[in-house]
């Protein structure tokens, strides 16, 4: 174990073998750091916050503070990060608002420099999240989905398995599994995520077909998930697409209705 003599450790803090605190890192009571952690300089730990074997966390990050939320009135909550995660410059992350609720970051997670996760939000494993994209609270997001960069997501928001969200985009409906967002529009599936997760040519297929059924087919919800599961039903993941849609609360946020947005530089032109 190597602590530097300016950080602050609470001994109330369980701290594992081999772990490295930086200089001016401060670690509160209650939190549980597991082996071979790094934690940076100026990070701050609080709350009841169980770290991970093998996560690093980087420079200025704030893990576990209490709650944004006017709702929040002192109850004990937690804040659960997963194994071998990286948590980089100033990420901030909240425990939960309501008694014995949980903030939960899964395993091998990558949030990127000012990431922000709201009280509640339950992150997948193999989730990466870019830099200064701000998760609202109540927020599930599926394992290995990837939320690029500056994206402004609305709580209680789903992002299902190996979904893909474009940067600059905000939204407040879900995003079913294996889809690609951009403009705030579904552009069809993530096909390079998918052959990366090694899902079979079929499955893919299937998905692809199943996608473009259910945005672009013209169809109603129920209509287009019946067409679908008639077509595809014993593939499993045309299954979990289609009961994420069905379970959704906030909406899914629709498919391609226009072309990308123009830059200034081309609405220009037309003007002219």
């Amino acid at each position: 174990m190597s602590i530097h003599p300016t950080a602050i450790v609470s001994p109330q803090a369980e701290i594992g073998a081999d772990v490295t605190i930086g200089p001016y890192a401060v670690i509160e009571d209650g939190v549980r750091v597991g082996d071979r952690c790094q934690i940076g300089p100026h990070a701050h730990v609080s709350g009841c916050t169980s770290i991970g074997a093998g996560t690093v966390i980087h420079t200025g990050a704030n893990i576990g503070d209490t709650p944004q939320d006017l709702h929040y009135k002192g109850a004990p909550t937690r804040t659960e990060i997963g194994a071998n995660c990286v948590l980089r410059e100033y990420v901030t992350i909240h425990r939960g608002t309501a008694e014995g609720s949980a903030t939960v970051v899964g395993n091998g997670v990558l949030l990127m420099a000012f990431a922000h996760l709201g009280h509640n939000c339950q992150i997948g494993d193999g989730v990466v999240i870019a830099n200064m994209t701000m998760v609202g609270g109540h927020v599930e997001i599926g394992p290995r989905a990837f939320v690029s960069a500056s994206c402004l997501i609305h709580q209680f928001v789903r992002i299902g398995r190996l979904a893909m969200v474009g940067g600059g985009n905000g939204f407040a409906q879900d995003i079913p599994p294996f889809c690609m967002l951009q403009f705030e529009q579904i552009q069809g599936a993530n096909v390079v995520g998918l052959k990366r997760a090694g899902i079979s040519p079929e499955a893919r297929k299937a998905i692809r077909a199943s996608i473009k059924t259910y945005f672009f087919g013209g169809l109603n919800r129920s209509n287009a998930l019946a067409e679908i599961r008639a077509a595809h039903g014993g593939i499993p993941e045309v299954e979990e697409f289609a009961l994420f849609i069905e379970g959704t609360k906030k909406g899914i946020l629709p498919g391609r209705q226009t072309k990308a947005r123009r830059s200034g530089s081309d609405m220009a032109e037309d003007d002219e």
